[in-house]
This record gives C-alpha cells, structure tokens and sequence, in this order.
C-alpha cells in the first residue's frame, strides 16, 4: 500500500488522539494487562496488514480498532509512560487506515469522515474506510435531514405565503353543527373545495350541495363525478391540486393533522392551500395548534367555538345484547369481521341492522347508511369508521369492546377516539339526548368521557421529494428520516408502509425499470391499497413492472363471496389510481359498469343473507356468540377431550 504524507496523517490525529487517549475512567471497563507488549503486538499486526489483499485487510479492521480502544483506555487512565510508545502506533494506525480508505473508495475525502457527529465512538469500532461505507451516507443523509426540519416547513409554499388568506377556525365536539356552518358558507362559493377525511363524506357534501341546487364535482383517490360548470368540488384531503385558487375552502376534521399515517396532508393543505377563505373544523384538542400554524403562516384568523346541540349522557350499566337493544343503537366494535357477526347475531333474533366498515364501497355504504337513516334497519353495527363525520339518526351509542388494532398492535382506546365515536349520540333534530353505553370496561370508557382535552403539541409532515437526490436505497433514506429527531412543532409521519411496499417491489424480480426512476419510485410505494390483501398486491406488483404501460380493467369474478367482491372493488380502485398517476387512456365506462356491479352483488349480500357471516362452530355447525374467542363450542371440545 502507499505511504501517507505526514501532513495528511497530521490532518487527522488530532480527532484520533481524541479517540482514543482521551477515553474517560469508567470501573466498569477493564485495562489491557502486559500494555507494552500490547502495543507491540498491535504495531506489528499493522505491519503486517500492509502486506496483505484488501479483502484480507478488511476482515480484521474492527478488531485492530477495538483493541487499539482498549489499549489507549489503559494508556491514558493507568500507564503514562507509554503515551510515545502508543502514539508512535497510534500513527502508523492512522496510516493504515487513510491509505485503505484512498484505496477502496478513491471518491471519499478523510476530511469530511472525521466532521462527523459521534466520529470518536465510531473509530473505536472500525476503520475509516468501514465508516465511509456504513455510516457516512447516513449521516450526510441526517445532516439534509436536519437543515429541511431547520427549515421552516411554512416557506415550502411560496403561492401560499404571497396570499392574505383568512382562517375561520369552527372548534367544537362531534355533534355541534361545526361542519355544517362552514358548509353553509361553500355554498356560496365561486371556485371552492371541502376536503375531509373519508370519501363517504366527500360524497355526503357533493349529494348536500347537489341537493341544494349547487353545481358539484366530487373527486377522491379512488373514483371522480365531474360536473360541468360546477361551482365546488367535494374531495378527500390527499387530492387537494396546490396549483388551483379558490376563494372558499372547507377543510374538515382537522385534528387529524397529528394522525401518524395521514396527518401530513392535513398540514399540507393548511400550509399550502391557495384560498382567501378557509373554514378549518377541527376537535378542542386541535384549536391551540392550528392557531400557532396560522400565526407563523403571517395570515389572519377568527375561532367560531361549537357547542353541543344535544345533551350527551354516559350510562353506567353494562348492556347486554340480547336484552338492550332498542331502535337507534349502533354498535360500535372495531373488526370488519365482529362487524358482520354481530349485525348476523341480531337479524337472528329478527333485529333488522346496517353494517358499516371500512372495506365497503361507497355506494353500498350509502345504502345501509339510507336503511338504517329511514328506519327500515332499526340498528347499527359499524367500526370507528363511523366517527368521522357521518350522519346517523343514532339514539345510542354502545361499545362492545375497547381494544382495537391500530396498524402495529392492539391497544385500549384512547380519551380522544371515544369522544369522537360517542359524539355521535343524539343526532340533532332526531333526539334531544345521546346515549353511550358499554358491554364491557364500564369504568374505563365512563372516565375517558369524562377526560379533559390535552391539547395536541405537534402537527405531521410528510416525505421530502429533495431527498430522492441522495445516492442510497430509497427505503434507507425512508428510515433514516423517519427516526431523526422532530422539532419542537412539527414530526414526522410514519413510513412503515410505504418502506414495506418498496421491499415488496425490490425483490419482484420483473420490477426492474420502476427501480430507476425514484419520483416515479415515490409515486408507486406511496399508491394507498390494502398490503393485507394479497390479490391487490399482486395487482399492484404487476402494474409496477412497466407504470407506463395501459392495462385492462379487472375482469368481474364469477360466484365470488363476500370477501373476493370487495376485494375485486379495491382492485378497481387501485386501476383507477394507477390510471390518474400514468395518465393511462381507460374505458371510464366499463370501469363504472364494473363498480356499479361489485358494490350491487356486495350490498344484495349485505341486504339478503347476513346469517352466513354469523359465527358457528366449526364440528356441529351451531350458532356462537359474536365474541367466542374459539372455532368450536365448549361442548364439541368436551367431545374430542
């Protein structure tokens, strides 16, 4: 290997002199015993890396480190007199590892490696050359990291920050009439938007303004209705266009602004949006928040506080199902698959019940939101789903259980979500009283009631496109931004999915060309589709091996269940994604034929036949109860003992 000149090693010693003979004294860490001999033995190790292939040289960099750690630890807190001794290797060292570095990465420059935060706990570990290759693209990639969350997040929309835009801020709980205020005034719109969190409610507001005479467009992820000469459009929030201006905006729910998977969209749209009147609705917990937001924005505001408009009552009775249930009830639980066993268990007895969960199509949805609105279904069973927004005639609310799967685990409820699930109680106009009611953990939900609003701290941000510029895997960059430290106002959404999708596609070994192209990248790992559904993410896999190319709508499938229409439903919804993001040209026809066939067979499923999703064991074929954590009866399980 090459000799190093001396002011190169010079250059450098001073943070390796830091390194390793300014080691502070810790009981815990032993001393190296025959230290000289130590030394001597590890000079001559060095010696002898220089003669060897780099392979060789790098399978033994870590442990000449480690030891070299040890030996100055002992140096520098026990045996002074070895200082020259241990200096005299400590360069030879330095040597090793600036020619090592030259040699197996020519690019790189010792410099820059030595300015990196933590470099003296780093070189106690491994070589200069190990640092470049696991470490110094993390870091450069941290330090991007740093000046971007440095930055102020509000100077990424400079169309915005050049308007005088006016917040009216509607604070208030579920069921204060918020949303419908600021709804009043969209109407009066020439060019304006609603932005909310569910495409049922873009599809309620696009029916409401319809109704009213109003012109409306509604457009979402997943499926569009254009009007022409339409004065508004009803949109889920994700689809907000920064490049169009309005003069009215409504942008709804936005306590979901600190919701760790979408709450960037909600900060994106409060930040970027380019309108001169935006009505924001938003949860108590929210209101100090977006007020701060608003203020660093340089726009005005005003706070429209919302009461209640009927009285919220808890009882503290457990509620038992097959005693309880009136006209009015929804039951809330938090499974697609409870949802159905529950809705099964009541028509059994003759209790006529609309489901509602998150995998229905819109449409199919609307309908059993209709039968239970216009008193054919006299109750409810849905998921939490029902707690954004939508307007049920609901005396009473009832959770049947208090733990539910976020995503990552299972967990008891929190204070906020039970409001807002709650809130539903009592619509106004229908009762003059909201009921909620629990079959179990009574004290539990009665004391989150009860709860007073902690104010939320931090809104979310979302992936920046810069750093598709960095030379590294794209699901590194993703983790390395995701755990680098937040500000004190704004953190990070989660990117757990969007990484998992992107090893999905690495290893698909047709997914080549998508590889190359990281905004194209971005787009297709960012796409929102069901990664439990396997059929989908097949579909979605396929379309990645060339997004460019048009491919045909999914053909309907012949005799399918329950679970395979709703699953052919996303798989449409996933086409038509894919259509608006690679401009493909599609029969929009056959793909609204397609759509209006799906959710047809889904809702005749819904309507006619519930008892097939009732619970029943698997030997004897008999009824069990919605909540049996087991496949067969107590009976049939005494029977095999």
């Amino acid at each position: 290997m090459e000799k190093v000149a001396n002011e190169k090693i010079e250059a450098v010693w001073c943070v390796y002199e830091e390194a390793f003979l300014k080691i502070p004294y810790t009981k815990q860490k032993k001393f190296v015993k025959s230290c000289e001999r130590a030394i001597k033995l590890l000079e001559q190790r060095i010696a002898r890396k220089k003669k060897l292939e780099p392979h060789q040289i790098l399978n033994d960099m870590k442990e000449l480190h480690k030891r070299a750690a040890d030996i100055g630890y002992t140096v520098s807190n026990k045996e002074h007199r070895l200082y020259s001794r241990y200096k005299h290797a400590m360069r030879r060292l330095i040597q090793l590892d600036l020619s090592f570095l030259e040699m197996m990465a020519p690019s790189s420059f010792a410099e820059e490696l030595i300015q990196m935060k933590g470099i003296g706990q780093l070189l106690r570990e491994k070589s200069l050359y190990e640092i470049y290759k696991d470490d110094y693209m993390q870091y450069l990639v941290g330090q991007k990291i740093e000046e971007l969350m440095e930055a102020e997040p509000e100077k990424q929309y400079p169309e915005a920050r050049g308007m005088h835009r006016h917040f009216i801020l509607h604070i208030g709980a579920t069921n204060s009439g918020k949303t419908y205020q600021a709804l009043q005034r969209l109407k009066r719109a020439y060019q304006g938007i609603y932005l909310g969190p569910l495409r049922l409610l873009a599809l309620e507001v696009y029916d409401t303004m319809t109704a009213a005479g109003i012109p409306c467009s509604m457009v979402t992820g997943e499926e569009s209705i254009r009007t022409p000469g339409s004065f508004c459009q009803a949109s889920t929030v994700e689809i907000l266009d920064l490049k169009e201006v309005y003069d009215i905006a409504v942008i709804d729910e936005a306590q979901m602004i600190g919701d760790e998977n979408r709450g960037s969209s909600w900060t994106r749209a409060i930040l970027g949006i380019r309108a001169e009147e935006i009505h924001v609705c938003a949860s108590p917990v929210a209101e100090k928040l977006l007020i701060q937001m608003i203020k660093r924005c340089g726009d005005s505001y005003e706070v429209v506080h919302h009461e209640r408009n009927t009285a919220l009552e808890f009882v503290p009775e457990k509620y038992d199902m097959n005693k309880h249930v009136q006209k009015g009830d929804a039951l809330i639980t938090f499974s697609k698959k409870n949802v159905l066993a529950i809705a099964a268990a009541l028509e059994a007895k003759g209790i006529r019940a609309s489901v509602i969960y998150g995998n229905l199509p819109p449409k199919t949805r609307r309908e059993q939101v209709e039968l239970f609105a216009e008193g054919i279904n006299e109750v409810v069973v849905a998921t939490d789903a029902i707690g954004m927004g939508i307007n049920l005639p609901i005396r009473r609310i009832i959770f049947m259980n208090t733990i539910k799967f976020d995503g990552t685990k299972k967990r008891r409820l929190a204070a906020e979500e039970i409001r807002q699930i709650a809130g539903r109680a009592g619509r106004y106009g229908f009762y003059e009283t909201g009921y909620v009611q629990s079959v179990m953990d009574i004290d539990y939900i009665g004391k989150k009631l009860k709860e007073p609003f902690y104010p939320m701290k931090k809104a979310r941000i979302g992936f920046p496109e810069v750093l598709l510029d960095i030379n590294m895997e794209l699901d590194e960059v993703m983790e390395i931004w995701e755990n680098a430290d937040d500000t004190s106002f704004y953190e990070k959404v989660s990117m757990a999915e969007s990484v998992k999708k992107y090893r999905y596609l690495r290893n698909y070994r047709k997914a080549a060309a998508s590889m190359e192209d990281k905004k194209l990248l971005l787009s297709l790992i960012t796409c929102p589709f069901d990664l439990g559904d396997k059929e989908v993410l097949r579909l979605w896999l396929k379309y990645c091996e060339n997004p460019m190319w048009e491919m045909e709508c999914p053909r309907f499938p012949v005799d399918a269940s329950l679970e395979e229409l709703e699953s052919y439903y996303k798989k449409l919804d996933l086409y038509h994604q894919f259509a608006g993001r690679m401009n493909w040209m599609i029969n929009r026809e056959e793909l609204d034929a397609n759509r209006e066939e799906a959710q047809r067979a889904i809702g005749k499923l819904l309507k006619e036949d519930k008892q097939q999703f009732e619970k029943r064991c698997k030997c004897c074929n008999d009824p069990l109860p919605w909540d049996y954590p087991y496949r067969i009866c107590e009976d049939c399980f005494m029977l095999e003992e």
